[in-house]
């Protein structure tokens, strides 16, 4: 196979999926953004032409197609598959906000591209609000954004279908000095207004408030515990539960940030109810406990195509717990 693109009883196949992401993409040699959004309005360069494309080629040896797969490795990686085995082609786009990057990453797109035949999808950068600018456009089928769409953008078409929340809650070691707080109370220990738990009226000494070492995941945190405002300097960055947990049992007094999802937390750590509501996707769902991000699959219209089928996949066992890595989910 001296190169990657030959033709399948007459014709040049090929296919390229465009999954957009922001993380894990280099800094200062990504395209900006806004000018990716302006190309596609303005009918500039196809995405097609800004990515690796996965060409189904030749060779037909009985029942049987080679199919190559274009790939920066010396050694191209080649598999057999049976005729049956190959779908209908088609170009297909995801779209992934910044604020959602952590959900759809590589593990699950891949396993859920591995349900699509004839798909490849190929990271860029875009933004929540430019994602479902996308597909208002026109040019894609699916988006995951974080937050919300707009009641401007659900007139212009825009439809949501919620995959789960990033629930976010405070612990503590057991037998610690309280059981719940108040938001306020919450925005004044982790911007540092607060830095003894006697100026609450309680026992304990000194808090120590503990919060994710992750950039990212710590502003995300921060957005839905307190809206407007970082986390103080002088909190104590953890970069596991695990490591939580073992500075909430060291440090009396110690209070920390840590996201809610599928999977068993770490003995040695109480939850905290904030404002009489307590952590969980139910406590959410009534709006008593409103500290989360809703993960959102956005659709122009409703569901269907590519969309209909990535919900499917997301309903399985293997989908729920690809999603429950990083969510809380309804049962």
């Amino acid at each position: 196979m001296g190169n990657n693109r030959t033709v399948v009883a007459g014709r040049t196949l090929g296919v390229a999926c465009l999954w957009m992401v922001a993380a894990g993409c280099a800094a200062g040699d990504d395209p900006d953004p806004r000018a990716i959004a302006a190309a596609l309005r303005s009918g500039g360069p196809s995405q097609r032409d800004l990515a690796p494309q996965l060409e189904f080629a030749g060779a037909l040896d009985g029942n049987q197609v080679v199919a190559a797969f274009a790939a920066p490795a010396p050694a191209g990686e080649v598999r057999t598959m049976a005729r049956a085995e190959l779908a209908p082609l088609q170009e297909a786009a995801i779209v992934v906000g910044l604020q959602a990057t952590h959900v759809l990453d590589r593990t699950l797109t891949e396993a859920f591209l591995a349900t699509v035949d004839g798909i490849t999808a190929v990271p860029t950068p875009t933004s929540d609000r430019e994602a479902v600018e996308f597909l208002m456009l026109g040019r894609a089928d699916f988006g995951v954004i974080g937050g919300q769409v707009s009641a401007r953008e659900q007139q212009a078409g825009a439809r949501q279908t919620q995959l789960g929340v990033e629930l976010f809650a405070l612990s503590m070691a057991p037998g610690g000095p309280v059981r719940t707080l108040t938001h306020h109370q919450v925005r004044q220990i982790f911007t540092g207004q607060l830095t003894h738990w006697q100026q609450l009226g309680l026992y304990g000494g000194k808090i120590t408030a503990l919060v994710p070492a992750e950039r990212t995941l710590a502003e995300r945190a921060a957005k839905a515990l307190m809206p407007g405002d970082a986390f103080a300097s002088s909190c104590v960055k953890v970069a596991s539960e695990k490591h939580l947990v073992d500075q909430l049992l060291q440090q009396p007094g110690a209070i920390g940030v840590l996201r809610v999802t599928q999977a068993p937390r770490e003995a040695g750590q109480q939850l905290l109810m904030i404002d009489g509501g307590q952590p969980t996707i139910e406590a959410y769902g009534f709006g008593s406990y409103p500290f989360g991000i809703p993960v959102q699959l956005v659709t122009s219209g409703h569901p269907a195509g590519l969309a209909s089928r990535f919900l499917e996949f997301a309903r399985t066992a293997e989908g729920r717990a690809l999603l429950g890595r990083t969510l809380s989910l309804q049962p």
